[in-house]
């Protein structure tokens, strides 16, 4: 068996027998990766409000600058995707 899967599968089972042991843990480990998912929404919602912000202090339209993201990445353009 190959040495990584099986260290793999260990410690898949150390951590399945100690969160059935201490459920605080488990709790604990679901409260970090909630915050750190709001806490990515928040920054989302933060980048989206200053776009909206310097578009309008700028005068640029909004829709202009999405074309030019994808200008600036080739990969996203619909002629890429082609």
């Amino acid at each position: 068996m190959n040495l990584l899967l099986s260290m793999v599968v260990i410690s898949a089972v150390c951590f399945g027998i100690c969160v059935w042991l201490t459920p605080a843990l488990l709790r604990r480990i679901a409260a970090q990766l909630l915050t750190r998912a709001d806490v990515i929404d928040a920054s989302k919602a933060e980048h989206r409000r200053r776009i909206q912000f310097w578009c309008g202090e700028l005068g640029v339209a909004h829709d202009l600058l999405a074309s030019e993201s994808t200008i600036a990445d080739p990969a996203a353009s619909p002629v890429a995707q082609n």
